[in-house]
């Protein structure tokens, strides 16, 4: 028989995707970006654990920070010049945009549809997700800067009308460019670090534990003892499936006393866990 027993263990950024861990001993250990994706945990005890983001995935977030608009600078130019080539003859403008530009949609448009496909690429999505509002960041730099530029050498050239516009152009920008880099920052502290996503939890122990940033959407949680739990920001429990909690240590006081929970009610027991 494997050997179960994890207890205090810096186990971050380890798999146990998809594995039978029934019984497994993780309490006290270190948890952050592990991932138990679909993993069998059944009476599992995760007393004092910690979970969340670990450096590790920190660090590649913000790498792709930085990466994602060197990568779309590269490809743009590399676009930019094959059009020209292909299309030098015509002095087709509107393909050379197209293609030049194309990078860049594509990131776009990839943030609205990151939600359709999160499912079946986690991480892939999480880093271009990240990415695209890195760029588009980037490019709302650009044009704030740009503006301001243009704004400020038509003040000194006389002229105001269209420069009092521009300004005004300018400060709209700005505003907007605030938001998406308050976005980009949200983005990398929501991030899931560690995943329970899938997994069956049922009867597991999380008491005294902190969990943040931590991913149980679409677990079982039947029967699992949440005595003294701390639910911490950014942590998701989308689509849980329980039919009762323990509120006390040693699976005592069930919750709802006698049957399964109604619509509505877990939701109401895990709301007295929540720490803003």
């Amino acid at each position: 028989m494997a050997n179960l027993n994890y207890t205090n263990q810096n186990l971050q950024n380890c798999s146990f995707k998809g594995q039978d861990l029934a019984g497994a001993d993780f309490s006290g250990s270190d948890l952050r970006g592990c991932n138990f994706t679909g993993a069998t945990l059944i009476g599992a005890n995760f007393q004092n654990i910690k979970t969340g983001q670990s450096y590790r995935q920190v660090n590649i977030l913000v790498a792709a920070t930085i990466v994602c608009p060197v990568v779309l600078f590269g490809f743009s130019t590399i676009a930019v010049q094959v059009s020209t080539i292909l299309f030098s003859d015509r002095s087709d403008k509107i393909f050379n945009f197209f293609f030049g530009a194309m990078p860049l949609l594509a990131l776009i448009f990839e943030i609205f549809i990151q939600d359709s496909i999160t499912s079946n690429f986690p991480q892939v999505t999480s880093f271009l997700g990240i990415g695209a509002i890195t760029i588009l960041f980037a490019v709302m730099v650009s044009f704030t800067v740009g503006l301001a530029i243009v704004s400020t050498s038509g003040f000194s050239d006389g002229s105001s009308g269209q420069e009092f516009f521009l300004l005004l152009l300018m400060v709209i920008s700005a505003i907007v460019t605030f938001r998406i880099f308050k976005w980009l920052i949200q983005s990398i502290q929501s991030n899931p670090g560690t995943s329970f996503k899938k997994a069956n939890l049922t009867d597991a122990d999380f008491s005294h534990s902190e969990v943040q940033n931590t991913d149980f959407s679409l677990a079982v949680l039947t029967g699992a003892c949440v005595f003294d739990w701390a639910i911490k920001p950014y942590t998701q429990l989308t689509n849980v499936y329980c039919k009762y909690l323990y509120l006390e240590p040693a699976h005592q006081n069930r919750q709802p006393a006698e049957g399964n929970f109604l619509p509505g009610e877990l939701e109401q027991v895990l709301t007295r866990f929540i720490i803003r």
